[in-house]
């Protein structure tokens, strides 16, 4: 086979074209997936809230299964520390300060139940439920 004049044996085109496939796949894996939701959650009074909603303390939070999402913490508890953690799926934001924000994205688990996200310093107090629930299908309703 001849490159630009050049003499090159196929298996030195296949190596070359192997490293390319390869590095074209590791660039791939390497770039996040964005978060299919985001929710926002406010620490205040020792309790989350769901931004907009200040009534409810540590609600319930209904996911689907598999889906990724990104939650934000907004600290409003002046001299506290507070952060978000969903141990089932390894993830945690630091602690925040007062008027503080972090986020945390993760895959929410492929088999619904019930999981629990806490504040890791107040989890006495600071606990709620992530409900997950299994992926909508496209079916038409009986």
């Amino acid at each position: 086979m001849s490159i630009w004049g050049y003499r090159v044996t196929s298996k030195l085109t296949a190596i070359v074209v192997g490293v390319v496939v390869v590095g074209a796949l590791a660039v791939t894996a390497t770039v996040p997936r964005p978060a299919d939701r985001e929710i926002t959650l406010v620490a205040r009074g020792m309790a989350f809230y769901l931004l907009g909603d200040s009534v409810t303390p540590n609600p319930p939070l209904i996911l689907r299964a598999g889906e990724r999402v990104r939650v934000v913490l907004r600290n409003d508890d002046r001299g506290i520390t507070h952060d978000f953690a969903f141990p089932t799926a390894d993830a945690a934001l630091d602690q925040l300060d007062w008027n503080e924000e972090g986020s945390v994205v993760f895959d929410v688990p492929d088999t619904p139940g019930r999981y629990e996200y806490i504040c890791r310093p107040h989890m006495l107090m600071m606990r709620g439920q992530i409900v997950v629930q299994r992926e909508q299908t496209s079916e038409p309703a009986s």
